[in-house]
């Protein structure tokens, strides 16, 4: 109701009454290990699109539900900071694939008028190796809180609805599991059920005819499609890049969402009525748009970008008939740098499934020339590097095509924006399906009369730094100079929900976990290679490049390390970025221009002005 702010502090939830001031303690069993209200690394990274909040008020204001986590069971890594005298170590609570995650629970505490609160009224698992989903949704009465529970295998995802009597004091009812979705290989969760004002009915969203859709399901379970085709609804990229994109406007029956139908490469803002009726695009510029509808349904903030151009924002009514200008963006500084021109690619996988690609070219292009070429890899689930948008890494690709490079990159089978049926190939055999599409791109590229295909580097970060590694030890003779940044060597050392997900465990999946293993086949690197990492990096731990560097060494092969102190999974501080980049340009210079090094300054700069 507006009247009070829950927030959380020393892992306990507390109310502040904003009239008065008055700050009350709603959960008291939050310790160094319980944490009430808030999420463990692991549920943060991989459930809660880094959001680290797990508690939702009710309608009416008199209770909040959240989840308790109980990770004293989750084993600790070292984060140490080596550049005090006396090294500074934070231990991490880190579960590994295969090893033990905190114990979850739904909570719920009710308060009175003057803010006393009710007992805390948990709900427990059986077996307690399970997850529920972090985002949590209630009826509008407020008598019925809907979660999702999730098998450690990742499987089945059930929804559940929770009775709440109204008295603060009384004991919750009995679980009931209203739906249920399951996956031939993972269910991906992903959205708390969207209720309808009547209280009968509520939005879906699911992946269960191959796409994620829109369903209208009532009570019982019972749900028929609001969209459907082969294409998806993209939850996840709204106005604040978050979840929750489904807006509604009950009144005429319309739901308002942000979908791929136009493009995978792209997002629009559509709507269409409950039944199904009336589908419509509403934005229409090519490219992308995050969009925040507002609560009436009658206007949308509008933030467009397409490869070439930077974000723009404006006002748009629903119907299209007039915009309202907020942000131009004209004159950005970027664009006063050189920058290269985009060309955009469709081609086969071996099997025959379309993949999407693009090539930079240099602003100077000359199609008599043969260029080396630096291909840029993610690869992995959950993420696009071809798409029609403003790329906030794309600085660095423009650098190298300022210097004579051209820059490659694929989408290959794995990569999220395609379907269900194109991202579970992958299922517990990482890392060989994407490189098999990448390597195709490469026959491409081989096709092109001004490609030198004996100058072919390839880098990433993260999945991109592991999926380098797997190509440079997998196809030793295809590139002649990699980067790998933050790179998963092995997966027994990434995260249980990421991991298990696509992998299962490695008790369950011994082989998959070896012949996904770079770190397994490090003796046959054969490629000059640059690793990079950030030595406080809490995602992929500093133990990944240091056993590959281990095993470099043990197999005396050459490379080179470039650690960074105090810099995280993505690097933060300006001069580190610098120097990161300016070492993979110099790399690339090295060994993909004639004359190496001795016919290049060491320290290139790191743009070219126009």
């Amino acid at each position: 109701d507006g009247r009070r702010v829950a927030f959380v502090r020393q892992n306990d939830l507390y109310v502040l009454d904003l009239a008065s001031g008055r700050e009350a303690r709603i959960t008291r069993s939050g310790s160094d290990t319980v944490l009430n209200g808030r999420l463990d690394w692991v549920y943060e990274e991989e459930l809660a699109s880094r959001s680290g909040k797990s508690y939702t008020w009710a309608p009416d204001s008199r209770a909040l539900a959240f989840l308790q986590l109980d990770q004293a069971r989750v084993p600790t890594f070292p984060i140490v900071d080596f550049l005090p005298v006396r090294n500074e170590v934070t231990l991490q609570r880190y579960p590994k694939a295969g090893s033990p995650n905190a114990i979850v629970r739904v909570g719920v505490v009710g308060f009175a008028e003057d803010l006393t609160p009710g007992p805390e009224r948990l709900v427990s698992f059986e077996p307690d190796d399970v997850y529920v989903v972090p985002d949590l949704a209630w009826s509008p009465d407020s008598r019925t809180l809907a979660y999702q529970w999730l098998n450690r295998g990742q499987n089945e995802l059930q929804l559940r609805f929770l009775p709440v009597p109204a008295s603060e004091k009384a004991a919750l009812g009995p679980a009931r599991t209203v739906l249920t979705e399951k996956g031939p290989a993972w269910v991906n969760a992903l959205a708390a059920p969207r209720f309808l004002k009547d209280g009968r009915r509520f939005l879906w969203l699911s992946e269960r005819d191959g796409f994620a859709h829109i369903y209208l399901c009532d009570f019982s379970g019972a749900c028929r499609a609001v969209t459907s085709g082969p294409w998806m609804v993209d939850d996840r990229q709204t106005f604040t890049q978050s979840s929750g994109a489904l807006a509604l406007e009950e009144r005429t029956g319309f739901v308002y969402f942000t979908a791929t139908e136009k493009d995978p490469r792209e997002r629009h803002l559509y709507r269409a009525r409950f039944d199904g009726t009336g589908r419509a695009r509403l934005t229409h510029e090519d490219g992308t748009h995050k969009v925040l509808v507002s609560p009436d349904a009658r206007f949308y903030a509008d933030t467009f970008s397409d490869a070439n151009t930077p974000p723009r924002l404006w006002v748009s009514a629903s119907d299209g008939l007039k915009r309202f200008p907020i942000e131009h963006n004209a004159k950005p500084p970027i664009l006063s740098y050189e920058r290269g021109s985009i060309e955009w690619v469709d081609l086969p996988a071996r099997e025959g499934t379309i993949l999407h690609a693009c090539l930079l070219k240099p602003a100077d292009f000359d199609p008599g020339r043969r260029y080396p070429v630096v291909v840029r890899v993610y690869g992995g689930p959950h993420a696009q590097v071809v798409t029609n948008a403003w790329d906030g890494s794309a600085p660095f690709e423009h650098l190298l095509a300022s210097h004579g490079f051209l820059v490659w990159s694929l989408d290959n089978r794995g990569s999220a924006g395609r379907g269900y049926a194109f991202e579970t190939p992958i299922q517990r055999d990482m890392g060989r399906i994407e490189l098999q599409d990448q390597l195709a791109g490469i026959e491409y590229l081989k096709s092109l009369p001004y490609v030198d295909a004996s100058r072919l580097g390839i880098y990433g970060w993260s999945y991109g730094g592991y999926l380098t590694l797997y190509a440079l030890t997998r196809a030793p003779q295809v590139f002649k100079a990699g980067v790998a940044g933050a790179p998963v060597t092995d997966w027994k050392f990434y995260d249980t929900i990421y991991t298990e997900r696509y992998m299962g465990t490695p008790e369950g999946n011994p082989k998959g976990y070896e012949t996904s293993s770079p770190l397994a086949r490090a003796g046959d690197l054969q490629t000059p290679l640059l690793l990079i990492h950030g030595t406080s990096d809490d995602n992929v731990h500093l133990a990944n490049t240091l056993s590959f560097v281990d095993a470099l060494v043990k197999a005396g092969r050459p490379y080179s390390l470039l650690l960074h102190p105090r810099q995280m999974h993505g690097f933060r501080a300006k001069e580190n970025k610098v120097a990161r980049d300016a070492a993979m340009l110099r790399h690339f210079e090295t060994y993909l221009k004639p004359g190496g090094a001795a016919s290049h300054p060491p320290d290139p700069p790191l743009a070219t002005p126009k």
